[in-house]
């Protein structure tokens, strides 16, 4: 009898591992979307991937090569090893558009995020580029949103949007980007005058009056702003992540059973020794 028992403890725990090494191989270079209950009448989902900081597109846009595979339902999956994979300490944009043109907002990842998936809820934000339209945007399920999820960008009105600022990038380099390349059309369509939208960007990234005249001056741009009238920070802080929308997923939820299957091997083994022990 306990032979037996130990016979089916150890083909449980052989099984069980079994199982995780399945499931871990099976994300190895999978990334997933979930696409939104409000998005209908498709038939195809397509991934598209590029390296952030100028790297170029992994694949042309909508191409065969950025196809997506239905998985079940919504869930769709993409194997980045159609496009040569991700690169371990690279940071990557990534987009998922259906075929009807309707797609998420920029979001950031790296190979972190290989297995895990994208979902979009309620969180809408303003089209960086163009104020008159919006963008949905899209969260990983295990992820801190402040590391990977949502690009942190200034729109060209001067709103912040997004939750992270990727690798490479800083407070200080967004809002000298922004001088450079998006003060005069904040300055035409937002409606407000020079301190407010100097102000409102400080205040986004948490960057304090001293370092936002000093920016400024490097950047020799001529403003209305004036740090005596400034409402942004007396001190830099860290930058507050806009509209965060991650949850708990139930992601693991293959593991934790594995997991309560090798714990259940486990107390059978014990319990067959200490009855022998005891005969």
């Amino acid at each position: 009898m306990i032979k037996r028992v130990l016979c089916l403890a150890l083909a449980i725990v052989c099984i069980a591992g079994t199982a995780v090494i399945g499931v871990s191989a099976a994300d190895a270079d999978k990334i997933y979307f979930e696409v939104p209950s409000d998005w209908n009448n498709y038939s195809k989902v397509f991934c598209h991937i590029w390296e952030l900081g100028g790297g170029e597109s992994k694949a042309a846009w909508k191409s065969k090569k950025e196809s997506c595979e239905l998985v079940e339902g919504r869930l769709w999956a993409y194997d980045t090893s159609k496009v040569g994979g991700l690169e371990a300490g690279k940071t990557y944009g990534v987009i998922f558009v259906i075929d009807i043109d309707l797609q998420t907002y920029d979001a950031v990842m790296s190979t972190a995020c290989l297995g895990d998936t994208l979902y979009c809820n309620d969180t809408i934000y303003e089209n960086p580029t163009d104020s008159s339209k919006t963008c949905r945007a899209a969260f990983w399920k295990n992820q801190d949103p402040a590391q990977y999820g949502p690009l942190m960008q200034i729109t060209s009105i001067g709103n912040l949007i997004g939750t992270c600022i990727p690798a490479g990038t800083t407070a200080e380099s967004m809002f000298t980007t922004f001088l450079n390349e998006k003060l005069t059309s904040a300055q035409t369509h937002s409606g407000k005058d020079d301190q407010a939208i100097i102000d409102d960007v400080l205040n986004g990234l948490g960057l304090s009056q001293d370092t936002g005249e000093k920016l400024i001056k490097e950047a020799g741009v001529k403003v209305a702003w004036e740090k005596a009238e400034s409402k942004a920070p007396t001190a830099d802080k860290p930058v507050t992540p806009q509209n965060s929308g991650a949850v708990s997923s139930g992601q693991e939820t293959t593991v934790v059973f594995v997991a309560l299957a090798m714990m259940l091997a486990a107390a059978l083994v014990v319990f067959a020794l200490r009855k022998k022990s005891v005969q």
